[in-house]
């Protein structure tokens, strides 16, 4: 393996790093600023920023055209290579609960192309889109993955999120919505229904789904629902169907469609799925730039498919 030299083996460490970051926030066909406002911002003298922005071209990080008095442009650049210059470590992602296959797809897509940047990723689960929301405004995470209608709902109180919309259907597939009933067991009376508090779409989808009926909400995970029902803690809940060692149906359970289109206010922000990142973090959302969203569709949609075809199959968690 050839030894890449890198943009720190030709000067100050803190004045590349400072360059680096400058570069990822200026897109292919912006100016960058002049050698006085490097000089400034890096705290070096013209001779050091120079070298500095020399070594990252050398790199392959920066390619940069001047253009007299219009400046000099950005006309190339390597996201990957800026990163790892500009000392920002590894890439912190907090996803939801593993499981269901949309989610199985979107960590893939963002996997694949942090590796192929040559950036580390580092993934974290947490459960409640607002504890994942507030990693990422408390700066502990550079980006989790939500609905939109959560990252909607949660504006207000963690001010400063941006959300990268991934498209229709990219947090819930059509059909992955599901109401979980034992199969012999009667219901009580009132109904006990599982509600997961901690999440957004869970605790509205369910208030919306059993609007009018006379029923106890009992705290339930979401992703304990099966198991939930099947012990008798409670009679019902919603769930995200994902693929498990013993398909409910042979487990003594039963899954009915929930339609999440049907007539229920916010449905659609509910159904897509958004990367969310800090709106004045330009180095985090520079580097997102790269996740394709019709790649992410493409690959939950060979996901899906896969598990139609294999029913049995187990995604990797």
């Amino acid at each position: 393996m050839t030894t890449r030299k890198t943009a720190n083996s030709f000067t100050k460490p803190d004045v590349v790093v400072a360059v680096a970051r400058m570069l990822l926030t200026r897109e292919v066909g912006q100016r960058i600023p002049t050698l006085a406002e490097l000089q400034a911002r890096a705290g070096a003298g013209t001779g050091t920023v120079v070298k500095a922005l020399r070594a990252m071209e050398d790199d392959g990080a920066v390619r940069l055209e001047p253009r007299g008095r219009h400046g000099t442009v950005v006309v190339g650049r390597d996201v990957g290579r800026l990163w790892n210059a500009a000392d920002l470590g590894n890439f912190r992602l907090v996803m939801p609960p593993p499981g269901p296959i949309e989610q199985q797809g979107t960590l893939e897509v963002v996997q694949d192309t942090l590796r192929r940047l040559g950036v580390a990723l580092v993934v974290d689960f947490l459960r409640g889109a607002e504890s994942r929301l507030t990693e990422v405004h408390q700066e502990r995470a550079h980006a989790t993955l939500t609905s939109a209608g959560a990252l909607e709902h949660h504006r207000e109180t963690l001010p400063g999120l941006l959300g990268a919309d991934l498209g229709p259907n990219t947090f819930y597939s059509p059909g992955s919505l599901v109401v979980v009933e034992h199969r012999d067991r009667p219901p009580r009376d009132p109904l006990v229904v599982g509600i997961d508090r901690s999440s957004y779409d869970h605790e509205r989808l369910s208030r919306q789904a059993f609007a009018g009926r006379l029923v106890r909400f009992a705290d339930c995970s979401f992703v304990r629902a099966p198991a939930a029902v099947l012990a008798g803690d409670i009679d019902t809940a919603i769930w995200h169907a994902m693929p498990t060692v013993i398909p409910p149906e042979l487990a003594g359970l039963t899954l009915r469609p929930l339609d999440p289109g049907g007539g229920q206010e916010g449905s659609e922000s509910i159904c897509r799925a958004v990367l969310v990142t800090r709106a004045n973090d330009a180095c985090t959302n520079a580097l997102l730039r790269a996740v394709r969203p019709a790649a992410i569709t493409r690959r939950q949609n060979e996901l899906l498919q896969a598990a139609d075809d294999e029913p049995g199959h187990l995604w990797p968690r």
